[in-house]
């Protein structure tokens, strides 16, 4: 019998499963891939989740960026944000198997037991425990934390409907010759006005590009299409490309996060920022925040609604800013001309905001109100 069984060794369970195993609780971590697996991802590692990720994924760091830049390529407009020493970079830049794997071996160091590759199949719930089970074999646990992403199956096992809304997203690792590689090294680079309803990217890792699009309206783009068109636009040729697609859930789930005895964390839970698509850090925040309801009811014999009302507590500020980013996303994708005016009266701000939500200085909602008073009062309230 363990405390607490983990599913997915991404940010989000793997941070967990760290917490739980560094207060001694008997964890249980689940993998259903062998590690390290390749995980498709921009790989941006942003301040404010490098801050909840233990010292040891330091040395994964491939590339440091202390500017980003969002181009408005519909309007010519261009802005950009930096932050200098001491002040950590904006975006660092990693590979998510490496970076997975390391997350999940310093779990297993902390004392979780890490069971991979092991898929799990089914989920019945019993009055003093949780059985999941596996091609392994069964596992018991006072609770189970699901963390198995944004395709996986473990919620839905458990008796989750959906609700949660998953868009498109299309990567291209890119290889390119040293001068044009070169010349998109410095920054993270973010694009407006070239993917209907969307954005693209350029992250510079250590030998290659990773570059993307990704749309708030699934089925209504050729990310393909519009990824070739991204790439000829801000003049990047490829040497050679992988190409990757995937999802990601931008909407929580319908109803409570934890049912019974079990807690859905990270995209499992539908937890990514709907303005910049991050999720590497929510999902790590919400990994800890359903470690620390467990290790919080540890001393009332993890009782189990302790457990629930303590989660559910603890997501109400995140999940009141996801609802305030939800409707700024809107504002940026869905009505171009709306933006471009925003963006003409308070765009540096603007961009300045995000730029402290990816520090963890700042949050949507705190930005609201002096972005609001500067539209209605630009000359009164200059940045």
């Amino acid at each position: 019998m363990f405390d607490v069984a983990v599913v997915g060794t991404g940010p989000a369970g793997a941070t967990a499963a760290l917490t739980l195993a560094r207060r001694g609780l008997r964890v249980a971590l689940v993998e259903k891939e062998t590690l390290p697996r390749y995980k498709t991802c921009g790989g941006g590692l942003v301040a404010r989740a490098r801050a909840l990720l233990p010292p040891g994924v330091d040395p994964l760091i491939e590339r440091s960026c202390s500017r980003a830049e969002l181009h408005l390529l519909d309007a010519d407009q261009h802005y950009r944000a930096e932050r200098e020493p001491p002040e950590p970079p904006i975006v660092a830049m990693t590979m998510r198997d490496r970076l997975d794997h390391a997350l999940a071996m310093a779990a297993a160091a902390a004392g979780a037991e890490l069971r991979a590759p092991c898929r799990a199949t089914g989920v019945t719930h019993e009055p003093d425990h949780v059985r999941l089970e596996t091609d392994g074999g069964p596992i018991a646990a006072r609770f189970l934390i699901a963390a198995d992403g944004a395709t996986g199956s473990v919620a839905r096992l458990a008796g989750w409907g959906d609700g949660r809304r998953l868009i498109p997203a299309l990567e291209y690792e890119v290889k390119a010759d040293d001068a044009t590689f070169e010349q998109f090294t410095r920054v993270a680079r973010f694009d407006v006005g070239v993917v209907p309803y969307g954005y693209g990217w350029v992250f510079p890792k250590d030998a290659h590009l990773s570059v993307g699009v990704l749309t708030t309206r699934r089925g209504a783009v050729d990310l393909h299409r519009s990824l070739a068109e991204y790439m000829r636009v801000i003049g990047l040729e490829p040497r050679s490309l992988e190409r990757h697609g995937y999802v990601i859930p931008i909407r929580p789930r319908r109803g409570p996060l934890a049912r019974e005895r079990v807690l859905l964390v990270g995209d499992a839970a539908g937890l990514a920022d709907p303005v910049t698509a991050e999720g590497i850090s929510l999902a790590a925040q919400s990994g800890v925040l359903a470690a620390e309801a467990i290790i919080a009811a540890e001393a009332a014999g993890l009782d189990p609604e302790r457990v629930r009302a303590r989660y559910h507590a603890a997501l109400r500020p995140l999940l009141a800013e996801l609802r305030v980013a939800r409707a700024l996303a809107r504002l940026l994708y869905d009505h171009p001309r709306v933006r471009t005016w925003v963006f003409r009266r308070v765009g540096q701000r603007l961009v300045e905001a995000i730029t402290d939500v990816f520090m963890g200085s700042r949050t949507y909602r705190g930005s609201v109100a002096g972005l609001a008073a500067a539209l209605v009062f630009p000359s009164s309230t200059r940045s």
